[in-house]
Parts: structure tokens; C-alpha cells; sequence
């Protein structure tokens, strides 16, 4: 940090290694300004067919991208994350929707094994037709806080069991995007 006294003019100020752009008025500091955060993200995704009981977290099975420590455990339906900060979570999950299956989905975030204020984090949908057989998506997204070393999640919040659907289209997908 360089002081620059009262009243001094720019050339007086490069002296003392004050910026040349500034007359300083009253005594000045200059400080460095600190490095851009490191971008963090990452984008996991579930190809094949999923069965999730109640509470049980989704498997992720491929990684599109990561940076910034996120991570994806070996248990492959835990996220880590190194940098705290406030990141947005877009996720997408298509269900079953078949005659042997219930009438709703819900998903939920959970962080560290808690889940997330379920008005912020918990999306459905339901489908109350008599006839049906359709593949249909639970889709959401938040901005939440995580801890340095936290751990993500996203689980079926509901009592009874969902089937994802598989092929052409991904049957799950996560993404989170550090943004402060």
C-alpha cells in the first residue's frame, strides 16, 4: 500500500507510486485489487434407466464438464464442491410415466445429507390420466449457498418410487454454476 500526501499532483504522485491518473486531494491509499475468483462449475448427467425408493439420491453415470473443484464422488450420486460461494442449480429429471407407475414425481437438493428449503429446491409433476404412458420431466432450478467441501445431491423426496426414461433423450442431468 503507497501513501500519497494531501494536495500532491500526478507527477508528485507517480513518484510515490500512487496511479498517474489520480490528483489526491486528501491522503490517499492505493491497494492492489485482488484476482478474479476461479470460475467453478460442472455438469453431470444419467444416460440409462433409473429406479430412485424414497429419499434415494440420483446416479450419475457421465460428466460433461467441471472446473473450480467440482466433482463428482466415486459413490457416482454425490457432488462435491471446494469453493463456498452462492451457485445456480439447473436439474432435469424424465420420468416413467406408465400404467404401473404413481401419478407424481418430486425431486429435491439436498447439501452436507440436508435438504435445501424444499419451497426453493423441490420441483414436480403429476399426471393424473387414466390411460397414459409417457415420458415427462421434473425440471428446476435455484440459487443456493454451499460450504467449501460440501456435498450436493438431488433425491426423489416423494414416499413412492420413479423410473427415469432412457434413450434418445438423457434421463437425468445436473448443472451447477458458482456465481458468487
Amino acid at each position: 500500500m503507497n501513501l500519497c500526501k494531501k494536495n500532491c499532483t500526478c507527477n508528485h504522485c507517480k513518484l510515490c507510486g500512487c496511479p498517474s491518473k489520480i490528483k489526491a486531494i486528501d491522503l490517499c491509499q492505493v491497494q492492489q485489487i485482488p484476482a478474479p475468483p476461479t470460475p467453478a462449475y460442472g455438469n453431470f448427467y444419467q444416460e440409462r434407466r433409473a429406479t430412485l425408493q424414497e429419499n434415494e439420491p440420483m446416479p450419475w453415470n457421465g460428466i460433461r464438464r467441471t472446473a473450480g473443484g467440482i466433482t463428482l464422488n466415486p459413490d457416482t450420486v454425490t457432488i462435491e464442491v471446494a469453493q463456498a460461494g452462492d451457485y445456480y442449480i439447473d436439474y432435469y429429471v424424465l420420468v416413467d410415466f406408465s400404467l404401473n407407475t404413481g401419478f407424481s414425481a418430486v425431486m429435491g437438493v439436498f447439501v452436507n445429507g440436508d435438504e435445501v428449503n424444499p419451497i426453493q429446491t423441490r420441483f414436480a409433476f403429476q399426471d393424473f390420466e387414466d390411460d397414459r404412458n409417457l415420458c415427462a420431466p421434473v425440471a428446476g432450478g435455484t440459487i443456493i449457498s454451499i460450504p467449501a467441501g460440501g456435498t450436493v445431491q438431488l433425491r426423489n423426496v416423494q414416499p413412492s418410487p420413479i423410473t427415469t426414461c432412457e434413450r434418445p433423450t438423457l434421463a437425468a442431468s445436473i448443472t451447477l454454476m458458482k456465481v458468487s
